[in-house]
């Protein structure tokens, strides 16, 4: 029945953000929004609509939510979705951008509905949600139904007037409503007292109203139903419940009874579903009857030819009391049915959630193996290890297939434990001695050597396989060619490494020559980075991320694992806004993939910028995350990393009390490692070392200075990191000065910034710190090479910015009046001029060649930090503040 006045009302007022209709089960929540969706798809609006679930997880619930708006035609990017995937959820943020991106791309408005919304709990939800809702396009509308009011942040909306409450209230049905649906349920022969009485005895409850309807149809006449029912009150839920079951048990035949029970065993249902779980071959009637009668049976709006339907929550919970009556194998046969019918169709997730309820173990693990590889070779990591996690360890040691792919994923997830154990299941395997088992496993055994930073153990293995590799399949191989190159990166096998990546892109090329490969075209960039060919380092990793990211499916997971290579060379050019841009635009990323070297790189580069900046805390709490995941991952190099920047910001702050301690810590981890070589945890010693002669020339003699300067020089000769020889060249020539061999110092530091010049190191001077000032003054007088000059010039620029002990933002940042330096980053002072010439989000999107999701973001966190509600709030605060003019 329409509910014109509640209809008028909400059309009056779509322009909200938010529309929010709340009441108890069986109030007409559903039916209204039912009402409205249909009324806004006539008027050329597209409508998604997503009724939520107790057993829904996360996951379920974007997939649910993104189907409904491809089937609303809202043009989405599923690259977004599978990154979601497969970062285990990780990467919500990019999704809710690539979301609004698409949504800002629509030129009708959008309404996702979400009913139930009770149902939800997960902070992380709510929290995309509030997201959503705090950057989306006017466009955009979010509507909720729910029993309770929703946890989500709505007093902004509400002061700026963008939300739309509906509650009980105003669901109750008015008599004159309560006369119309009596009329349409083909009971018009009522007479006015008697549709009195019934609204008197449902309150205008909508779900009260309607039972009562279908009871008086079962009655020979009106009379004798109000003779049977005197006093009779269907307004609160526990009265409801009483008379639905009453009522049904009175008008259902058994048989009828019994397949509804049965089939409420299924979150949604279809004839042949239906026919497959009560063999009842009248299954397609009998739902048409019930449709027809209107018992609570609601249809879904899909695209495929057979109709799907469901039950009205109260229903479905009245029905769920009566399958839990039914015997233990009765309930698993109908889990089991419906499994089986649910997989014949490819419908995995819930044939899987069947056999879970069925404790069909067996048909789980089928399921499971036949799954496996798909997972695997999508990267859905995550969602492979829940389905594992959730069955009995002994009902998988007997399959290979799922024991390998659970070894792929426990790997890729950090479950190292795990991935022991299952590596000694692997090898008490009888199929373990094949040819493919064989190569398979001492695969991940490299894989797992080089994600512990034991390169050197993993080049024996992979050798061993490369001179077989008959058991391995193209990916596979694939992967072998990427780990291989890594390793000899770290063993400072450069050029090997490159000669490596060529040959196989060689292969690759002859089958798919314009499609990507990120696992060997990072290689080159890569090994120069580490190498200390910087110039070269940005170029390559400049085209290889441009490339990457419009033209593959896994290009999220690409940006995530090598951004922070780019991020590196970005900040060694001394190109430091570049940097910033590239932290904003790709930090998620990094974070949802999680792979240890990316992070390293793009973590240290943050927490130097913010070091830049004036921001210290800032800087050492970010480095505090890269020495938590070091301890998390048992990655000694992440923590030896962390520690000496920390010890660089001592230095740099004049905090020289805490160096001893935090250079005795790095230095009991280098012991550890002393012996090591031609691998990643060989920079471990490289490190202390190099901690060690930053300290030593800052803080204690020249003869000690030199001595611990020379002793890193030999481990970055040894391990071939020019970067860190060409520093150390100049931190010598610096002793040799302020110790008065003036001459000498000048002629090594020219000799060192030749190499400096040609390689871009723009920034080995200015990271020395202000100590090396005198020397750069000497060695610019005069001074007419045109490379040396330039490095000198920048050096001089930045570190002449110095005032007694306090470092000011270099040139290249956006500089804020001293009293709201940390109110705002740099970004989003740019971001807040253009806002003030009026310009749109997607403009300065466009102007700043950041995604609209991000601009809005930045506009987000002005106002936040600004305590404005508006646009123009947030301009009217920045004067007052000084921010801007």
């Amino acid at each position: 029945m329409p509910r014109q006045s509640l209809l008028q009302r909400l059309e009056s007022q779509r322009s909200r953000s938010l529309t929010l209709v709340t009441g108890p089960a069986g109030c007409g929540k559903t039916m209204l929004l039912t009402q409205w969706r249909k009324s806004l798809a006539l008027q050329g609006a597209k409508v998604a609509w997503y009724n939520a679930s107790a057993d829904d997880s996360d996951d379920l619930v974007i997939e649910y939510l993104i189907e409904g708006l491809m089937q609303a035609e809202v043009n989405i990017d599923t690259e977004a979705l599978q990154a979601y995937r497969r970062s285990g959820g990780k990467a919500w943020r990019p999704l809710i951008s690539s979301l609004i991106d698409d949504l800002f791309d629509e030129d009708r408005d959008v309404f996702v509905v979400i009913d139930d919304l009770h149902h939800i709990s997960s902070f992380r939800l709510l929290q995309m949600l509030d997201v959503w809702l705090g950057m989306a396009p006017e466009r955009f509308h979010l509507v909720l139904g729910s029993r309770t009011s929703p946890p989500l942040q709505l007093g902004r909306l509400r002061m700026a007037d963008g939300v739309t409450e509906i509650q009980f209230s105003d669901l109750r049905f008015s008599l004159d409503e309560t006369r119309h649906f009596l009329r349409s349920q083909n009971l018009a022969g009522l007479s006015s007292a008697q549709e009195m009485r019934l609204h008197e005895m449902s309150d205008g409850w909508a779900a009260g109203l309607q039972l009562l309807a279908y009871s008086l149809r079962q009655h020979k006449s009106p009379e004798q139903f109000f003779e049977d029912q005197p006093g009779l009150l269907v307004s609160r839920v526990d009265s409801l419940e009483k008379y639905l079951e009453s009522t049904v048990n009175q008008h259902l035949g058994a048989d009828e009874l019994s397949f509804l029970v049965r089939i409420s065993a299924c979150r949604r249902f279809n004839r042949e579903l239906c026919e497959q779980v009560t063999g009842n071959a009248e299954s397609g009637r009998l739902l048409e009857r019930f449709e027809r009668e209107n018992l609570f049976l609601l249809p879904i709006d899909t695209s495929d030819a057979e109709p799907w339907y469901r039950f009205h929550r109260l229903f479905a919970t009245f029905l769920h009391r009566r399958l839990a009556r039914l015997g233990a194998t009765e309930i698993a046969g109908i889990h089991t049915r419906a499994s089986h019918w649910f997989a014949g169709r490819d419908l995995l997730i819930e044939a899987m959630r069947h056999a879970m309820l069925a404790d069909d173990t067996a048909f789980a693990v089928t399921l499971v193996d036949r799954t496996a590889r798909r997972f695997v070779n999508g990267a859905n990591f995550v969602e492979l290890l829940k389905w594992c996690d959730a069955l009995p360890p002994e009902s998988l040691a007997g399959q290979l297939n799922v024991l390998l792919c659970m070894a792929w994923a426990q790997l890729s997830c950090g479950r190292i434990d795990e991935f022991e154990r299952t590596m000694s299941t692997i090898a008490a395997h009888p199929g373990r001695e094949t040819a493919s088992a064989e190569a398979e496993s001492r695969l991940l055994r490299a894989y797992f050597l080089i994600s512990t930073d034991d390169g050197a153990a993993a080049l024996e293995i992979l050798e061993q396989t490369q001179q077989d590799a008959s058991g391995l399949n193209p990916f596979q191989t694939l992967i072998a060619s990427n780990i291989t190159s890594i390793c000899l990166v770290y063993a400072g096998q450069f050029e090997r490494a490159r000669e490596v990546a060529r040959l196989r892109r060689q292969i690759d090329i002859r089958g798919r020559p314009d499609r990507p490969r990120p696992l060997i075209d990072v290689v080159d960039g890569f090994s120069h980075l580490i190498e200390g060919n910087i110039a070269i380092a940005k170029t390559a990793l400049t085209a290889f991320i441009k490339d990457i990211e419009p033209h593959t499916e896994f290009a999220f997971d690409a940006v995530g694992l090598f951004s922070g290579y780019l991020l590196e060379a970005l900040y060694q050019e001394n190109e430091i806004q570049e940097a910033r841009d590239l932290l904003d635009q790709h930090i998620d990323a990094i974070d949802a993939v999680g792979n240890h070297n990316g992070l390293l790189h793009a973590y240290r580069v943050r927490a130097r910028i913010e070091l830049l900046g004036g921001e210290v805390v800032a800087a050492e709490k970010t480095l505090s995350l890269i020495e938590e995941f070091g301890y998390r991952r048992k990655l000694d190099r992440l923590i030896a990393w962390s520690l000496h920047e920390r010890i660089e910001i001592a230095l740099h702050v004049k905090q020289h009390a805490a160096v001893p301690d935090l250079l005795a810590r790095l230095q009991e981890i280098g012991k550890r490692y002393a012996d090591c070589v031609d691998c990643a945890r060989a920079e471990i010693g490289l490190v202390a070392l190099l901690a060690r002669a930053n300290a030593a020339c800052a803080l204690e003699s020249d003869v000690s200075a030199r001595a611990a300067i020379e002793a890193a020089l030999v481990a970055a000769q040894r391990n071939r990191r020019q970067l860190s020889v060409t520093r150390l060249v100049l931190m010598r020539a610096l002793v040799l000065h302020r110790s008065g061999r003036v001459d000498a110092a000048l002629d090594e530091a020219r000799q060192a910034l030749d190499d400096a010049a040609v390689k871009c190191m723009r920034r080995v001077l200015p990271d020395i710190g202000v100590s090396v000032l005198p020397m750069v003054d000497r060695l610019l007088d005069g001074e007419r090479d045109v490379g040396r000059r330039t490095l000198l010039e920048s050096a001089q620029a930045e570190l002449g910015r110095h005032d007694g002990n306090e470092r000011r933002p270099p040139a290249s940042a956006v500089l804020l009046p001293t009293a709201t330096t940390e109110i705002l980053s740099a970004r989003e002072s740019e971001i807040l001029v253009l806002l003030s010439r009026a310009l749109s989000a997607k403009t300065i999107a466009r102007s700043l060649d950041l995604s609209v999701g991000t601009v809005k973001w930045h506009m987000r966190n002005v106002y936040g930090k600004l305590g404005a509600n508006s646009r123009e709030e947030a301009l009217s605060k920045a004067r007052s503040l000084h921010i801007l003019q």
